[in-house]
């Protein structure tokens, strides 16, 4: 029995269960009307069917069910994916790559040079900014162009002073002056014989990560040392009274030429660090080095974290914020390879291009122990 049948044997049962006594007269009209609304829905959908076939059967219309295919979404293979590390570096092998290393390839070099893999200029940073502290802390812009950057000279007039009640100070009228980071350039090569190129993928990065970092970090650190030397303000560059010898007095007078700073760093080689901050006192006998199980510092002098930087030369021990020095890479670490048939020689070339400058002269301080020798 389908559900009509069901419904019309109901409302003949109803027919009958009115004359009886006790009957729910309400309760039955509510029923009797539930079951006809639904008898109607059933019939009207019966009719539906009907005049459905009847349109099919004589080709007036037809019932289509569509599946859309489901869209990938298509994956852009970047600098950042692996297909492209393994693009870049099977080029430079001369290796055959895979179809999505290719389409990797060729979308990330279609308006450019073949740029480094995100994960191994990383990691040549990372390997720079641990080699050389300096490196990890002062401000880098990776603009690709050039930039000119405002670098605070002096204050001409308006610098705090004692002033009469009611009286104003003088405006401030600061001295600027627009520095721009066009670049230098930084290169160094590593020449591989053939056999020695038969190396896995993996070990030609490894090695080109090592070379370029080691080299190419030095010389960049080695320009930022310099640079902040001739840009600091000369009063704030000194000489110990004695030779050989550092007193609190004299380092704690080096702090105190500190102007406009954030977080000050102390930079030294190992050798300037254990020779004459680690075995430091203050005028009372007390020693003034607080050793650092921190990674990246040796230890904590008058509040400064004392970081190991062998760009500065022995013997001088450098303060200051490294935030207010400014680098700007013009263009980003970048390997190229060419290939010599008469030494049988495949040369890997890396390059770089970038400049900064310390944007507040006062914001860094120099000391130099003098030799008796």
């Amino acid at each position: 029995m389908n559900r009509r049948e069901e419904i019309e044997a109901r409302l003949a049962a109803i027919a009958n269960e009115i004359d009886m006594d006790g009957a729910d007269i309400d309760a039955l009209t509510e029923e009797v009307r539930s079951l006809k609304e639904e008898l109607k829905r059933i019939k009207d959908d019966a009719e539906k069917r009907a005049m459905l076939r009847d349109e099919v059967a004589s080709g007036a219309g037809e019932v289509i069910r569509r599946f859309e295919p489901m869209k990938q979404e298509e994956r852009i293979l970047g600098a950042d994916s692996k297909e492209y590390r393994n693009a870049f570096l099977k080029d430079l092998l001369g290796l055959e790559m895979t179809k999505e290393e290719r389409a990797a390839f060729v979308h990330t070099t279609a308006n450019t040079a073949a740029v480094l893999p995100t994960t191994m200029l990383n990691r040549i940073w990372d390997l720079v900014s641990q080699r050389h502290s300096i490196m990890g802390d002062i401000t880098i812009y990776r603009t690709g162009t050039i930039l000119e950057v405002v670098k605070h000279t002096a204050i001409a007039q308006g610098a705090a002073k004692v002033v009469k009640e009611n009286a104003a100070n003088d405006d401030e009228q600061n001295t600027f002056v627009k520095v721009t980071l066009s670049g230098k350039d930084f290169s160094k090569h590593v020449d591989i014989s053939y056999a020695m190129e038969r190396m896995s993928i993996d070990a030609l990065e490894q090695y080109l990560i090592d070379e370029i970092s080691a080299s190419m970090g030095d010389a960049m650190a080695d320009d930022v040392i310099a640079q902040i030397g001739t840009d600091m303000t000369s009063g704030n560059k000194v000489n110990s009274a004695a030779n050989d010898t550092l007193t609190f007095k004299e380092l704690a007078a080096l702090f105190g030429k500190l102007k406009r700073v954030g977080a000050v760093n102390v930079y030294a080689t190992r050798a300037t660090i254990y020779n004459y901050l680690v075995g430091m006192v203050d005028t009372n006998g007390r020693p003034i080095f607080q050793p650092s199980a921190q990674a990246g510092q040796e230890g904590v002098v008058l509040g400064a974290q004392i970081k190991v930087e062998d760009s500065v030369a022995d013997n001088v021990i450098l303060i200051g914020d490294a935030q207010r020095f400014v680098y700007n890479m013009v263009q980003d670490i970048m390997i190229e390879s060419d290939k010599d048939i008469k030494k049988h020689v495949t040369t890997y070339s890396g390059y770089a291009r970038g400049s900064g400058a310390l944007i507040d002269p006062d914001s860094f301080a120099q000391l130099t122990v003098t030799s008796g020798e």
